[in-house]
């Protein structure tokens, strides 16, 4: 039997948690948030207790987390001790899973530490280091996905020349396309001359890779904005 690894925690602040897109995932796939820099599963957050919740059962404790970026909430079930010493005010470092329930993204808290105030402060020197470098990354990979189309081919050279883990290369192209939806959905409506847009004429007048449009096109048919009149052909509703 393969041994399941444990996903790293990754630091990060909460504005890319709340920003980003859920992603919920089938069977044991963990699943996680998309953010412009990569995804987020299991993380590390830093933050002052706002606000403390615990219920009259006790079977339910909250935490209301603020570090300046965004708020959010970290939920206990059932094992509430976790929060017994905190209180309004504390700095807690916490590390837990990325979890959603009825529009809510929220921590599932593993670990909850309070720090002090020195230790915020390199948290977020640390956190500026590594948004630095995302950045710088997320600018290399652009720089390549406009030259190397094979996915498999584009993760092993940035692998190779820049030390860019596969995850962190695919989860980036990802997000890339992500945000390609509006704009292929704009040319959709702008090529369409009346009984659809063809796919060829998309392709070309769009100046998107043919990957970058498969993926924009297949979301705007799963999610019933576009439908194909006829093969060849993509038309919005």
């Amino acid at each position: 039997m393969t041994e399941k690894k444990r996903l790293t925690a990754l630091k990060t602040s909460i504005g890319p948690i709340i920003k980003g897109k859920y992603i919920a995932q089938e069977g044991f796939e963990p699943n996680f948030v998309q953010t412009e820099h990569g995804r987020l599963s299991r993380v590390r957050v830093l933050g002052t207790v706002v606000d403390k919740f615990v219920s009259e059962s006790g079977k339910l404790a909250a935490l209301t987390l603020d570090d300046g970026t965004a708020t959010i909430r970290a939920k206990a079930f059932g094992g509430t001790a976790v929060f017994s010493n905190i209180e309004t005010g504390s700095i807690v470092d916490v590390i837990g899973r990325i979890k959603e329930y009825q529009g809510e993204i929220y921590l599932s808290p593993e670990l909850t530490t309070i720090v002090d105030i020195n230790f915020e402060m390199m948290r977020q020197l640390e956190l500026r280091k590594n948004g630095k470098q995302s950045e710088q990354k997320m600018q290399i990979v652009n720089q390549y996905k406009g030259q190397i189309s094979d996915m498999d081919e584009l993760k092993r050279v940035l692998r190779e020349r820049h030390g860019i883990s596969e995850d962190e290369t695919a989860s980036m192209v990802s997000e890339k396309k992500d945000g390609y939806k509006e704009k292929v959905l704009e040319f959709i409506e702008k090529l369409d001359k009346g009984e659809g847009c063809e796919y060829a004429d998309l392709i070309s007048g769009s100046g998107l890779s043919e990957d970058a449009i498969d993926s924009a096109v297949n979301e705007l048919l799963n999610e019933g904005t576009c439908f194909e009149p006829r093969p060849g052909k993509i038309k919005k509703l």
